[in-house]
């Protein structure tokens, strides 16, 4: 096997954590991603994992490698990359991470005009409101609610996404409008759950102080759930900018307790590896992405 087939083989092990996982991401069985790994060891003469039946470990010598490896393979992409773009036309397959309301309510309607002007470029999408590691599944572009806090990653802002208070009209006729945080304790609450943990605890700056309520709440859920729970009258929600600004619009929902959320630095970034030379179809995606926010999403 030549010796960079063996390190992508080697670095997939690593980052996937298991052959049977490498085996599946590589096409391969994990007894042949077991063998490939053995030759490259008897090869180099050094033990790289510690295994044992429940267990796969880096030897000292395998996280000094796979640290070198990583390095080696980022660049060979990067050069490949560089030979590709000289045709100008971007093409391959993008590894897209984006929550599912992102996904459903941004990505797909952007992806049928995309899709049309660059046919050579295939998205394959990964969702998950519980987050996904970046480099793990390999991601080009991620988009995200937060800066990542890694130091590999660019994050392009494409869009401020502050927080929104709201409720169905039907709701508020029920049940009335609060007009401060604390009315919100007499209220049905509908919360966001992601990664184990409920959104219950509410932050509201009226201008005289910063102060946190934790709601009660009746219903937590993803984004979209709780969209379409607050849309039944179910209680009072919140959500994210872009996920309510149609319907607000529309007056399906009502926003309330508006001149008093905490404004925080809240955005939709794209979010991508900080290499010195990034692919022709990623930069175009993004760029792509970036027009069709601010042409389509209504501005908060």
């Amino acid at each position: 096997m030549h010796p960079i087939s063996e390190m992508s083989v080697f670095t997939e092990v690593v980052q996937s954590g298991s052959f049977v996982e490498a085996g599946r991401r590589l096409g391969l069985t994990s007894s042949g991603v077991s063998k490939k790994i053995s030759r490259f060891e008897d090869r180099l003469g050094v033990r790289l994992f510690n295994r044992t039946t429940r267990s796969l470990s880096l030897t000292e010598a395998g996280t000094a490698l796979f640290e070198r490896c990583e390095d080696i393979l980022a660049a060979i992409e990067d050069a490949e990359g560089t030979a590709k773009d000289l045709s100008s036309v971007p093409k391959g397959m993008l590894r897209i991470a984006a929550s599912d309301a992102l996904s459903l309510q941004v990505l797909v309607p952007f992806l049928d005009g995309f899709s049309k002007d660059y046919p050579d470029v295939s998205v394959l999408l990964l969702q998950g409101d519980g987050g996904i590691n970046l480099l793990n599944e390999r991601v080009d572009v991620a988009l995200l609610f937060e800066r990542p806090a890694e130091t590999s990653f660019i994050a392009r802002k494409l869009i401020d996404d502050p927080w929104v208070i709201c409720a169905s009209p039907e709701y508020l006729e029920r049940y009335g409008t609060p007009t401060t945080s604390s009315d919100l304790l007499d209220h049905h609450c509908l919360t966001i759950h992601a990664k184990g943990q409920t959104s219950d605890q509410w932050t509201f700056d009226d201008g005289n102080e910063v102060q946190s309520v934790r709601v009660n709440s009746t219903f937590s859920g993803i984004g979209l759930t709780v969209k379409a729970a607050a849309l039944q009258n179910m209680g009072i929600a919140r959500l994210a900018h872009f996920l309510v600004s149609s319907e607000i619009a529309t007056g399906r929902l009502k926003p309330v307790l508006a001149d008093q959320i905490k404004v925080d630095d809240r955005a939709i970034y794209a979010v991508y590896p900080n290499r010195q030379h990034l692919p022709f179809k990623t930069r175009v995606f993004v760029d792509a992405l970036s027009q069709y926010i601010n042409e389509n999403m209504i501005a908060p």
